[in-house]
C-alpha cells in the first residue's frame, strides 16, 4: 500500500477508484489503464472494493507481477492469466481470496510474468467478458496504456478508465466508460515518519521534560522583561509618532465570466400542467460514451432513454445523466423502475424517480398509417449522426422527436450549442406524450 506513485500517494488513488465506481455499476468487464501502471492498479483496486460490497469483482494483471496486486496474493508462486491462456490452466484456479475483503479476487500475471500481444488480442475475453456479464460479477484488467494489442483487448469487452492520462494513443478509437485525471487530495505526511517518531520514543523520552523545563524558563525571562518595560513606558510619556499612511488593499483581479448561452423559455407554456415530468434516473456517467453504451446495450427495456449533458459545478464540468421513461404520474415512473431493476438492468439500490419536464424537439412525425415504421425511420436519422434522441406519441396520432431531459431551462445550454452546431435548430418545450 505504500508503494510509490507518480503524482500521488496510492490511497488517494484507491479514493479516486471509489468515487467513480459507481459508473461502472452495468458493466462486467472493464479495462483500467495508464502511462502510471501502479497509479492504474491502485484505481482498480478502489473500484473493485466498493463494487465487492454488493458483487463479485476479480482484479486481473496485465502489466507483469505488479507489486501493488502481487502482494495480496499469498502463494509463493501462484498460476495466473498466462499460464490460463498459454497452458490451459483453468481460470477457476487462478483467482486468489483477497484476506479480509469479501467477494474480491486477484488474478495474478503468473509463472511466465510477460504478457504477450497475442494474449491481449484473444478472443477468450469476449467470453470472458459475457460469463462474467451472466453471473453478474465484475472483471477488472489493469494494463499499460502502451501495450500493443490494447485497442483489441478493450473493443472485446465493455471498455475502459483512463488514469491521469489526457488520451490513449496505443488505442485512440477505444471506448472510455470514466476519466481518472488525478487522484483524492489527502495529506501529505508519509506514513512511516509517524511510525518512526513513535518507535523512537523511549529512547529519547529523558529529553521532553528537560526541552518543557528549559521552555518554562525563557517564557519566565520574557514575561520580566515585558513587565519592566511596562514600568519604563508609564514613568515618561511616549514621543508622538507620525502614523504612517496605510495604502488601500489592491483589489484581486475580476474574474471572468462564464461563457453562457441565452435559452428561450419553453415555447409551449400551457402545456406545463401536463408535461411528462416524472422519469428514472438510471446512471451519471462522465464520458459521452459511456451513458451511450449503457443505452445501447439496454435500449429495448428503456422506454424514452434520454442522454443530457448536465454541468454539475461553477466551472461548468459536464457529467452525462441517462433517464428512461416520461411520464405524467410519479406511479407510473415507480413501476419502470421496479421493472429495471427486476429485469437486472439495475442494481437492487440503483435508479431513482426524479422530475425532468423539459427537453427539445428536434423533429416531428404527422399522424399517418404505419406511424411505427415512420418513427424508427425518423429516429435512425439522428442516431446515425450519432445523437441520441426518443419519441413520444401525441393526443393527435403523430409524434415528437425529442432529445435530452431537463429539470431546469440552463441546463440544456450545452445541448443546445451541440445541435446547432450539427446544423440543427432545437427548441425547448415541455415535455407531452407517451413512450410508442
Amino acid at each position: 500500500m505504500n508503494s510509490p506513485v507518480s503524482g500521488g500517494r496510492p490511497v488517494a488513488w484507491e479514493d479516486a477508484g471509489r468515487q467513480i465506481a459507481s459508473l461502472l455499476g452495468s458493466y462486467s468487464a472493464v479495462v483500467v489503464t495508464s502511462s502510471d501502471s501502479v497509479a492504474a492498479a491502485h484505481v482498480a483496486l478502489g473500484i473493485a472494493r466498493a463494487e465487492a460490497t454488493h458483487r463479485r469483482v476479480v482484479v486481473g494483471d496485465l502489466v507483469g507481477d505488479i507489486p501493488s496486486l502481487r502482494s495480496l496474493v499469498r502463494d509463493e508462486d501462484p498460476h495466473g492469466i498466462t499460464d490460463s491462456f498459454l497452458y490451459g490452466v483453468s481460470l477457476n484456479k487462478i483467482g486468489y481470496a483477497v484476506e479480509g475483503a469479501e467477494n474480491l479476487y486477484i488474478m495474478p500475471t503468473g509463472t511466465d510474468p510477460l504478457i504477450d500481444e497475442e494474449i491481449f488480442r484473444s478472443a477468450r475475453w469476449t467470453k470472458l467478458a459475457a460469463g462474467f456479464g451472466e453471473a453478474g460479477a465484475l472483471l477488472l484488467l489493469v494494463a499499460p496504456s502502451d501495450s500493443r494489442g490494447l485497442g483489441d483487448l478493450i473493443d472485446q469487452i465493455d471498455g475502459a478508465v483512463l488514469v491521469k492520462d489526457a488520451d490513449l494513443p496505443a488505442a485512440p478509437s477505444a471506448l472510455l466508460l470514466a476519466r481518472v485525471a488525478s487522484p483524492t487530495p489527502t495529506l501529505k505526511i508519509p506514513l512511516h515518519r509517524i511510525t518512526a517518531r513513535a518507535v523512537s520514543w523511549k529512547q529519547h523520552r529523558w529529553f521532553y521534560p528537560v526541552l518543557g523545563v528549559i521552555v518554562f524558563v525563557l517564557i519566565a525571562s520574557l514575561g520580566l522583561a515585558l513587565m519592566l518595560a511596562r514600568v519604563g513606558q508609564v514613568a515618561r510619556p511616549p514621543a508622538p509618532v507620525a502614523a504612517k499612511p496605510v495604502p488601500a488593499p489592491t483589489p484581486p483581479p475580476p474574474r471572468p465570466a462564464p461563457e453562457t448561452l441565452h435559452v428561450a423559455p419553453p415555447a409551449n407554456v400551457n402545456d406545463s400542467a401536463s408535461a411528462a415530468a416524472f422519469t428514472v434516473e438510471m446512471l451519471v456517467a462522465n464520458t459521452a460514451e459511456g451513458a451511450n453504451l449503457f443505452v445501447r446495450k439496454n435500449g429495448a427495456a428503456l422506454p424514452a432513454a434520454a442522454v443530457s449533458p448536465v454541468p454539475i459545478d461553477p466551472e461548468r464540468t459536464t457529467w452525462y445523466r441517462v433517464t428512461a421513461g416520461a411520464y405524467t404520474r410519479k406511479y407510473q415512473a415507480d413501476s419502470l423502475l421496479f421493472a429495471l431493476r427486476k429485469s437486472g438492468v439495475l442494481t437492487d439500490s440503483a435508479g431513482s424517480v426524479t422530475t425532468t419536464p423539459l427537453a427539445l424537439v428536434v423533429d416531428s412525425v404527422p399522424s399517418q398509417g404505419g406511424i411505427v415504421d415512420a418513427l424508427h425511420a425518423a429516429v435512425e436519422k439522428y442516431t446515425v449522426r450519432g445523437l441520441s434522441v426518443y419519441a413520444l406519441m401525441q393526443d393527435d396520432g403523430g409524434a415528437l422527436i425529442y432529445t435530452g431531459a431537463f429539470a431546469r431551462a440552463d441546463q440544456s445550454a450545452g445541448l443546445v450549442r451541440t445541435l446547432r452546431g450539427a446544423g440543427l435548430n432545437p427548441v425547448l418545450v415541455y415535455r407531452t406524450g407517451r413512450a410508442p
